[in-house]
């Protein structure tokens, strides 16, 4: 499964989260709008660094932070992929996922992992270590919250509060990921 959170919040490259998945592959490409203060791109390690009011937003959402550092794979890797990113200070992020449901999280951090060891791909985001994430049918917050693509588990670690909505067909979506 992908993630187009993974591709806001990766090619700028930027919901968490862990806010949305699908069962759909995400599009080959797709067009991405990053603003900055600042930028700086190593070539040697490979990381490109962004500062001072990031913003990145493409058709299904929008992050902000102060500071978005990518790390690239290295040259001739078989997987284009960035393999890491770290979004710093005041990450806001909201997206809307293939059904027309919002996400809006907010956290002092987000972190994206992606690696392939022996053919299985390891795909998580990490937010927090405070973090709080408000859908269409309530909110939750935890410290951290670790959405795990690929096994699509969501960890809401300590702390954990939830608030949300039952709907009238006695069905509940508080994490709003299916």
């Amino acid at each position: 499964m992908r993630t187009k959170l993974a591709l806001l919040f990766v090619v700028a490259l930027a919901a968490l989260a862990g806010a949305q998945t699908n069962s759909t592959p995400a599009p080959k490409s797709q067009e991405i709008y990053l603003t900055s203060g600042r930028g700086f791109f190593d070539g040697t390690a490979r990381v490109v660094v962004y500062y001072d009011h990031v913003v990145v937003t493409n058709a299904q959402g929008r992050l902000a932070c102060e500071r978005l550092t990518i790390h690239l794979p290295p040259d001739g890797a078989p997987d284009s992929h960035p393999t890491n990113a770290v979004a710093e200070t005041n990450l806001d992020v909201f997206c809307v996922d293939n059904k027309g449901r919002t996400n809006h999280l907010v956290a002092d951090k987000g972190i994206y992992a992606y690696g392939v060891r022996n053919g299985v791909t390891n795909e998580t985001f990490t937010f927090g270590p405070h973090a709080t994430n408000t859908t269409d049918e309530g909110w939750f917050t935890g410290e951290p919250l670790i959405w795990d693509v690929q096994k699509t588990n969501f960890d809401f670690g300590s702390g954990v509060e939830m608030h949300f909505k039952v709907r009238s067909d006695n069905s509940t979506s508080p994490f709003n990921m299916k």
